[in-house]
């Protein structure tokens, strides 16, 4: 068996959501770094793929995940909004202890792009761009919020 079969048996056995995105960087080990970093994903380290010196990575949150890859325009059409010079996607994460999770990310250097605050519908929430611009938006309900300051 291959070491591309491997890695796709050993891929394929993680759960996955039944949707996910697959973001495209330029240096996807980078990313991923960053994100672990910064945001606190986990990444899968078991399900990481290596095909010609790129990456394939998938990274969870709760019960969400995302994949991670280098930018394939030959193949799939998808790029990094760094080399495209324009973002046309908002990742919405779902964050327990939002107000932790802010101090965190800003403490860690994160570019936000749009402070904590209480949203309208009800949700508290901030955005940033993570070094290559993708777009993170991370929410957590006004309710659960006011549950975690009364505890």
């Amino acid at each position: 068996m291959s070491t591309i079969d491997q890695d796709h048996e050993r891929a394929t056995a993680i759960e996955t959501p039944d949707i996910y995105p697959r973001l495209a960087y330029v240096d996807e080990l980078a990313a991923v770094a960053y994100l672990d970093r910064v945001f606190r994903f986990e990444e899968l380290r078991e399900a990481r793929m290596e095909f010609d010196g790129h990456y394939l990575c998938w990274l969870r949150m709760g019960s969400g995940m995302v994949m991670l890859g280098h930018e394939n325009a030959d193949v799939h059409l998808i790029h990094s909004p760094r080399e495209v010079g324009l973002t046309t996607v908002m990742m919405m994460v779902r964050i327990h202890g939002i107000d932790a999770h802010y101090a965190h990310a800003v403490a860690e250097g994160a570019d936000i792009t749009m402070e904590i605050n209480d949203a309208f519908y009800g949700d508290r929430r901030y955005e940033a761009t993570d070094p290559e611009g993708h777009r993170w938006h991370f929410h957590e309900p006004l309710a659960a919020v006011a549950g975690q300051s009364s505890s």
